[in-house]
């Protein structure tokens, strides 16, 4: 409990610090055609949360591998907290994550195998490893950073991500003190506080694209790191279980804007919450219903896996996901066609 009161404390400390000299740094956010918030909104949401649990990280005896993710995301927050401020798009933030999914892999930390199965037995990557972990990571980076639409969405669904991997360790009895299960626990904790802050009127922050992309990458790691030990805490196909929405999202997004020949990095209204939001949802309540969705999706792919094996569990998520963009595209579509006429 003690920790928990310095995490509050320092969190409020850095809140403070940080809030006051935005606008100095440009550090905000204005309303825009996507953007509906009102009012200039600081985003230090990002680096409040890093510095936060990087201090915190000294009270624990984290892993190797942690160590070397939270070192390394220092670096991208700093480029984010840039990106932020000048806007220097797209391309520079690819560059910052792929620098910094190098590092993280130069220390050793990849995607080795992506689990076993009934017809292929362990399905090794070698020599495609490298390639296939930078896909991964800066493809469910990218995800948190295009979901980030709505007030507490993001960190929730950051929230609901490290939740299942820890419950999902728990349910299995898996040896969860080997990566960090305390410290995943107080990164749980530090980002409700940010919910706190991030959903009130006053003294609103949000995460901006540095503290996005810091929660992707941070979960990306976090979720190679519990499935490619040789102790193996979850088995792999359960890490796309553990964000199911985030990936299902980004999919349909970008296919949808494949489709339609425009830049997949191009930013607008196609998300699921803003398809919620057109549909008549306030944004607490889309917020609300994406994060019980999520939860939901997990779930369902956990005790598939548990029940029926790895096989069924990765059907059960490519007709899941074939679903959902057939979904998303009819209502926004049709959301269109309403607008329209």
């Amino acid at each position: 409990m003690v920790i928990l009161f310095y995490n509050l404390l320092f969190f409020i400390i850095l809140f403070f610090l940080f809030y006051n000299i935005a606008p100095k740094l440009n550090l905000v956010d204005l309303p825009n055609f996507r953007k509906k918030h009102k009012g200039v909104i600081p985003v230090i949401g990002g680096i409040i949360i890093y510095i936060n649990i990087f201090i915190l990280s000294f009270f624990y005896d984290n892993s190797f591998s942690l160590s070397v993710i939270l070192y390394t995301s220092s670096l991208l927050i700093l480029l984010g907290v840039i990106d932020d401020a000048i806007e220097l798009g797209v391309f520079f933030r690819l560059i910052a994550q792929l620098i910094c999914c190098l590092i993280v892999i130069g220390s050793g930390l990849t995607i080795d195998h992506v689990g076993e199965y009934y017809y292929f037995g362990k399905v090794y990557l070698e020599p495609l490893s490298v390639i296939f972990t930078v896909f991964c990571v800066l493809g469910l980076t990218n995800s948190f950073n295009f979901i980030d639409g709505t007030d507490g969405l993001c960190a929730g669904l950051a929230i609901t991500s490290l939740f299942s991997i820890l419950i999902f360790s728990v349910l299995l009895k898996t040896n969860i003190d080997f990566y960090d299960f305390n410290y995943l626990f107080l990164i749980t904790f530090t980002l409700i506080i940010f919910l706190f802050f991030n959903l009130t009127s006053y003294f609103k922050i949000f995460l901006g694209d540095a503290g996005s992309m810091f929660l992707g990458f941070l979960i990306s790691f976090i979720l190679i790191m519990v499935t490619q030990d040789e102790k193996e805490v979850l088995n792999p196909i359960l890490t796309i279980w553990c964000v199911t929405l985030p990936v299902f999202d980004m999919i349909s997004v970008v296919l949808r804007r494949l489709i339609k020949k425009i830049n997949p990095f191009r930013p607008d209204r196609s998300h699921l919450h803003h398809i919620c939001i057109e549909a008549g949802f306030s944004t607490f309540k889309t917020t609300f219903l994406i994060l019980f969705l999520s939860l939901i999706l997990n779930f369902i792919g956990f005790y598939s896996y548990l029940f029926f094996g790895t096989d069924v569990a990765l059907l059960l998520f490519l007709s899941l996901l074939f679903i959902y963009v057939y979904v998303t595209y009819r209502f926004s579509k049709r959301i269109i066609i309403n607008q329209n006429s």
